[in-house]
């Protein structure tokens, strides 16, 4: 088993498992940090083994003092290198290629003050690599956010094809032309990163492998059969745990159980550290051969006793070790103690899969979404599943994603959510079919809402529609995987598509700041104001003593007693009381009289609710 070869490697292999591994030689890096998502830390450099044995020769081929190096990758041919790396502390990470022997080095991106990572050869001879050029910040780290980018082989020709409001990282491209990455999706409280799929022009996006449940899954890479190897984490921006392959199937989209793909190290923790019997990163198959290299640490993390108290600390040392595709036989292949080596890839050649077809057009500034059936939905994500034996569903909301600059560090709002706007509202048939024509290179995200305006569905991650595309690959709501949704022949597709292309201007931001504090000033503030206010609950407009940031009404909103549970006005007590609903059915819609909301302005209290409750 595994776990008793982890055991082994804390106080060395023993000398019957160094053995002579394959003659093909290995290009990986050498690193001072363990971070491998993107970050910089000077004293990295790029070497060869050749062969990939213990006894091989070890070669430095970038030679740096004080830079990083990161992201290596092998042509087609076998005879070069690609990889990202920054000369120096007061350079940033850009696209180089060299001969597989060091020689011929050449930079291909000379981005100031931007970085470029995780290059990638495609098969029509341009590069896709990723980029902090769109120069706005993450969801969640407020870092920068890198996205996919492709490029002319000589760096030219630098197109953004990725759009996603967090992280699109580690890119690989699949046998049959499609490119398959990890995705950061974090959208208000989903925090995860499951595998995408999309072509090389960044059409046709869509999930691969997406469990709901706390799944993440870093470092793909495809084996000879063509599964999916990967790394397996519960954590956020944990890309280290244990190795599993994905299995094959005909269906994309959200597994129905943990079965659908292969833990081959079982003993490994997903949620360290600290981690017992240690962690993976970065497993690479190796070609005609049933292994893996990987990067590996034993033991480490702080181990405490049940007291709580530190009875050590052990710090990560990742070496490169080769494992047999079901888990056993874990063999050293090098480490040097004072450095931690990652990221290896196997220097030989590989079959260049096809050229998929561009499928845009570059005229347009839009693209259609043909969504089938938005009944068609499993349970287990927490939402509702709306009834369409009464047609529940009478609108889809389409909501915009806005992407805030990366020097931006003030708070949003008191939710998990970031900035959004309406695009606009849509028409759901009767078979719950709908068909909308978006504004194209956006992140893009649905509402399907009830006849009172509340939402019932929320989507929570981003999609995006390129110039010219006509996607039509969403047959409902997170639906069973590989059943059909029931209308093979949508009724929206017999009619145009709702025109929501509209223009930045004619957006809607129902942000508390932005609409609905005016709303309150003119319609709450009579009532729910002074030294007493109607129902204890004063709306105030000025800022909050402890929330600088946010007026007083806000804050006491959102810490009501259920009065806001965004993104739900259909579970907030405000809603309800607005309607007359539920617990106040009979006493008609609030406030009354001279101070009655407009259908316009109850419709906003709605929607900033249910698009997050953001005050900005």
């Amino acid at each position: 088993m595994v776990g008793a070869t982890h055991f082994a490697c804390q106080g060395g292999l023993p000398d019957d498992l160094i053995q002579q591994e394959s003659p093909t030689g290995i290009i990986f890096v050498k690193a001072t940090r363990t971070n491998t998502l993107n970050r910089f830390s000077a004293g990295g450099n790029l070497f060869s083994l050749i062969p990939a044995s213990p006894s091989g020769k070890l070669t430095n081929l970038t030679k740096l003092a004080d830079g990083d190096v990161c992201d290596p990758e092998i042509s087609f041919d076998g005879l070069r290198v690609m990889f990202s790396m920054r000369r120096n502390r007061s350079d940033s990470f850009n696209i180089y290629e060299m001969n597989v022997d060091g020689s011929n080095l050449r930079q291909l991106t000379f981005e100031p003050g931007q970085d470029d990572f995780d290059p990638v050869y495609l098969p029509n001879g341009k590069i896709l690599f990723t980029s902090n050029r769109p120069d706005f910040r993450d969801e969640y780290n407020r870092q920068p956010v890198e996205v996919m980018h492709v490029m002319d082989s000589d760096g030219s020709n630098v197109e953004c094809i990725s759009f996603n409001a967090s992280d699109d990282f580690d890119p690989i491209v699949m046998s049959d032309g499609r490119i398959l990455y990890t995705r950061w999706e974090h959208h208000g409280p989903i925090n995860r990163f499951p595998l995408f799929f999309t072509n090389p022009d960044g059409h046709g996006t869509f999930t691969f492998f997406s469990p709901h449940r706390k799944r993440s899954f870093f470092h793909p890479r495809e084996m000879a059969d063509n599964r999916i190897v990967a790394v397996h984490s519960a954590m956020v921006n944990g890309d280290r745990g244990p190795i599993v392959i994905v299995k094959k199937t005909t269906a994309a989209g959200e597994p129905e159980a943990d079965g659908d793909f292969l833990n081959i190290t079982p003993d490994i923790e997903t949620n360290g550290p600290p981690y017992e019997k240690g962690a993976f990163k970065y497993p690479h198959p190796v070609p005609a051969d049933e292994r893996l290299v990987v990067s590996y640490s034993p033991r480490f993390g702080t181990f405490k006793d049940g007291n709580d108290n530190i009875i050590e600390e052990i710090a990560p040392d990742y070496g490169l070790y080769t494992i047999a595709t079901d888990g056993s036989d874990l063999r050293l292949l090098y480490n040097d103690p004072d450095f931690h080596e990652l990221d290896a890839v196997v220097i030989g050649d590989r079959p260049i899969p096809p050229v998929i077809p561009s499928e845009l057009d570059k005229s347009q500034d839009s693209g259609v979404f043909l969504v089938r059936n938005v009944y068609f939905r499993q349970d287990g994500d927490g939402q509702v599943r709306p009834d369409q034996s009464i047609q529940e569903v009478k609108q889809v909301l389409v909501i915009e994603g806005i992407p805030v600059p990366k020097n931006d560090r003030r708070a949003v709002g008191m939710t998990n959510f970031e900035q959004k706007r309406i695009i606009g509202f849509a028409p759901v048939q009767a078979d719950g079919s709908f068909k909308i024509r978006v504004p194209s290179n956006i992140p893009l995200s649905f509402n399907t809402v009830d006849s009172l305006g509340r939402a019932l569905v929320v989507k929570r991650n981003w999609v995006t529609v390129r110039p010219g595309e006509q996607f039509t690959k969403c047959t409902g709501c997170h639906g069973p995987r590989g059943q059909a949704p029931g209308n093979s022949v949508p009724m929206a597709d017999n009619f145009p598509p709702t025109d929501l292309n509209v223009a930045l201007s004619d957006r809607e931001d129902v942000s508390y700041g932005a609409a609905i504090e005016a709303i309150v000033a003119a319609k709450c503030l009579s009532c729910h104001s002074g030294a007493t206010p109607a129902a204890n609950l004063d709306l105030a407009l000025e800022k909050s003593i402890e929330q600088e940031t946010f007026s007083i009404g806000y804050v006491n909103l959102m810490r009501g007693d259920g009065l806001v549970r965004a993104p739900f006005s259909r579970r907030s007590r405000l809603a309800d009381k607005l309607l007359g609903i539920e617990e106040f059915q009979g006493g008609g819609r609030h406030p009354d009289a001279e101070n009655t909301l407009a259908d316009t302005e109850l419709r906003q209290i709605l929607n900033w609710i249910d698009l997050g409750a953001q005050y900005r």
